[in-house]
């Protein structure tokens, strides 16, 4: 997995979330409605509260990256560590 940067609490009680964890942020977001969007079953909270998730966060400055872009490629990192082990 690659370095993710950690939120940082602030004394004023407000969240910084700084590079590819904002980014992950945003993926993780729209992940989450696509698959919503998937399954016409699902809870109406859980649309209702996605929306307003993405109304506090606004939108993603420039393109948003993959999973695989942000997180690394899982199946390059169980062969490398395959090969670390062996």
């Amino acid at each position: 997995m690659k370095y993710m940067h950690k939120a940082i609490w602030q004394s004023d009680g407000n969240l910084v979330i700084r590079g590819n964890t904002r980014a992950l942020l945003f993926r993780a977001l729209e992940d989450a409605k696509a698959g919503l969007a998937q399954r016409p079953e699902a809870d109406p909270q859980l649309a209702r509260t996605l929306a307003a998730l993405q109304d506090v966060l606004g939108a993603f400055d420039g393109k948003l990256p993959s999973a695989t872009e942000l997180l690394g490629d899982p199946v390059k990192e169980r062969v490398s560590r395959n090969l670390l082990i062996g």
